[in-house]
C-alpha cells in the first residue's frame, strides 16, 4: 500500500472512530447482530438481540443512550437514567390488548421482555430496562424501536393532547377512534 493510501485509510478510520465516539460506543456483546451504529430507528429495528440479555449483558453508557434517544421520540429516559418508558391511551380495550400481544411476540422472539402496565382498561405504559444489570443496554433500545413499529389505534381524544405529540408525528398508527 502506498503511503498516500495508508494516510487516507488512517484518516477514514479516525473519522469512523470520531463518529462512534460522538454516538457513544456500543460495548461488544450487546446484541447478537448490530446494524450500522444502531443510531436510527431503522438500524435499531434491524438489530437482533438473540437472547443476549442477562447478567453478562454490557450496560450502555449514558452518552450512547442519550445520543440514540432522538431515534426513539415516543420514549422518555427515566430520572435515574436506568430505564426508558412510553405511555399512551389506546382506542379501546381490544387495541390495548392487541398491542400487548404484538409486544409479547417480539419479546419472546428476541429473548428480552418489557414491563407492561394497563390501567383504566386502555391506558398503556411500557418500561424497558435490563434488570439483571441494573440499567439500560442496547437490547432495550432495540425493543423500543421494534415496539414503535407495531400499528396502534390510539384514542382520538388523547391524540389531541400535548403528551401525544411524538405519537402524532410517528408513522405506526392505525386509524384513531374515541
Amino acid at each position: 500500500m502506498s503511503s498516500s493510501l495508508a494516510v487516507a485509510a488512517a484518516a477514514e478510520a479516525e473519522a469512523v472512530a470520531a463518529t462512534r465516539g460522538a454516538l457513544g460506543s456500543i460495548p461488544a456483546g450487546s446484541c447478537a447482530s448490530v446494524v450500522g451504529e444502531a443510531s436510527t430507528s431503522e438500524e435499531l429495528r434491524a438489530c437482533m438481540i438473540g437472547g443476549c440479555c442477562g447478567k453478562d449483558t454490557p450496560l450502555l453508557g449514558l452518552d450512547a443512550v442519550r445520543s440514540r434517544m432522538p431515534a426513539l421520540p415516543r420514549w422518555a429516559l427515566s430520572g435515574d437514567c436506568k430505564s426508558i418508558h412510553q405511555s399512551f391511551v389506546a382506542r379501546d380495550w381490544s387495541a390495548a390488548m392487541g398491542f400487548f400481544n404484538a409486544v409479547s411476540v417480539i419479546a419472546e422472539a428476541e429473548g428480552h421482555h418489557p414491563d407492561l402496565h394497563l390501567e383504566n382498561w386502555r391506558e398503556v405504559r411500557v418500561a424497558l430496562s435490563s434488570h439483571a444489570i441494573g440499567g439500560l443496554s442496547l437490547p432495550d433500545l432495540v425493543l423500543a424501536a421494534k415496539f414503535d413499529a407495531i400499528p396502534m389505534a390510539f384514542s382520538a381524544k388523547w391524540l389531541k393532547s400535548p403528551e401525544a405529540a411524538a405519537f402524532r408525528q410517528a408513522p405506526a398508527t392505525a386509524p384513531a377512534a374515541n
